[in-house]
């Protein structure tokens, strides 16, 4: 009975299934490491929330909490509020042309752009390290995706495969859109480098003389990263036919997940480029989740445009980064004096392990016999630290280690 296009649809992740399996065997009592869902927990291993955000949320009435939001594309105050928290008000944003549509979570603002610019069998260039739900946007939005390579033999941006890349498909296709996750790259945390976001620029803009370009970053981790770097380098001197898309989310930087709030925003020298992203993304808005949480985007706007309530949520956001640090110092430390190969790591939420040539069920099933919940795809194993006490870090390079061995 299903359409055709819709047979073939499965998840194949066990993400919250094995996350269920974590929390019934700490229900039981039972000592485990849970690092799975990228989710951040205090060292108490409790459900992390900021104060600001949740006094903020209980301080809303019933009309601010339960209406529609004002207009499909979110409400004016926190359209304002995103491009203030983001750029700060750059002057660069004043030779550029944007708009800002809110989306349920980052994950709206990716399925709009995927919705609004892949056409039909075109192929999406997509990082070979990645969050899986990008490939299933692409094939629910009838695309294909080849992955480009995270990493070159010296664990650098693989620059030479990226251009190759780029450039042979943007000779094929109407559209080219590329994914980027940086910063605090999810499942490396990884983080370009200035120079290395130059060089990407650069090649995109040659590639525009061949096809269409549209660049999204999904940046749901951005609020984690220390050294924080300005987004100005996305925009300099861009062709018309280049449209810089950035996937915003609330779910992480207040961590606030189930609220679904995030934001598409779109950029580019083109006033038309802009109109034409407006008018079909409010349409794809209207035609699927159709508005946004109210509640939802009234917390991000009276934070961020209040300025006692900013500074607070920035501290708190700190603190964390701060903990995310110290406990990936504490497995980096532990990983190196052992010799256990990991993939570049800057900030964010996750670490990511590399394995050959070993089947990927014996490894869950010595975790889990182990006590230890960790996500293992075919040739990697992702450590989600947000999750994990930093007093429950020591040891676990050793496990992963053995766990590798086998």
């Amino acid at each position: 009975m299903l359409a055709t296009h819709s047979i073939s649809k499965k998840i194949s992740s066990n993400v919250f299934s094995l996350a269920k399996k974590a929390k019934l065997a700490k229900e039981r009592g039972e000592s485990i490491i849970n690092g799975t869902l990228g989710v951040l927990f205090d060292e108490n291993e409790d459900f992390l929330t900021f104060d600001v955000v949740s006094k903020e949320l209980h301080s809303l009435s019933n009309p601010e909490i339960f209406p529609y939001s004002e207009s499909i594309e979110g409400n004016t105050l926190f359209k304002k509020a995103v491009i203030k928290y983001l750029f700060n008000n750059s002057p660069v944003l004043n030779n550029l042309f944007y708009e800002v549509v809110a989306s349920p979570g980052g994950s709206g603002a990716l399925f709009n752009t995927f919705s609004n610019y892949l056409n039909f069998n075109e192929t999406v260039l997509l990082p070979n390290y990645m969050w899986g739900s990008y490939k299933l946007m692409v094939k629910e939005c009838f695309g294909e995706f080849q992955t480009y390579n995270l990493f070159d033999i010296n664990g650098n941006f693989d620059i030479k495969n990226f251009r190759d890349l780029v450039l042979s498909y943007s000779k094929k296709q109407k559209n080219l859109i590329i994914i980027l996750n940086n910063p605090c790259h999810n499942p490396t945390g990884y983080k370009l480098s200035l120079l290395e976001i130059e060089e990407i620029m650069s090649i995109l803009k040659e590639a525009c003389k061949f096809t269409n370009i549209i660049l999204i970053n999904d940046i749901a981790y951005i609020d984690f990263d220390l050294e924080k770097m300005p987004l100005d380098n996305f925009f300099k001197d861009l062709p018309e036919n280049l449209l810089v898309v950035f996937a915003f989310s609330i779910s992480k930087g207040l961590s606030s997940y189930g609220l679904r709030v995030g934001a598409q925003i779109a950029f580019s020298t083109s006033k038309k480029n802009i109109d034409d992203f407006y008018t079909a993304s409010t349409f794809t808005c209207r035609s699927s989740w159709s508005n946004i949480n109210n509640g939802g985007l009234k917390i991000f706007s009276n934070i961020v445009l209040n300025e006692e309530k900013y500074h607070i949520l920035r501290s708190e956001q700190n603190k964390v980064a701060n903990l995310l640090k110290e406990r990936a110092r504490v497995f980096l430390k532990e990983a190196d004096e052992i010799g256990l190969r990991y993939l570049p790591y800057k900030s964010g939420f996750f670490i990511t392990i590399p394995f050959e040539k070993k089947n990927s069920s014996d490894i869950e099933d010595f975790f889990i016999k182990n006590n230890i919940y960790f996500l293992v795809f075919e040739n990697y194993i992702r450590v989600a630290i947000c999750s994990i006490p930093t007093n429950k870090i020591s040891g676990i390079a050793k496990k992963i280690q053995e766990a590798i061995t086998l």
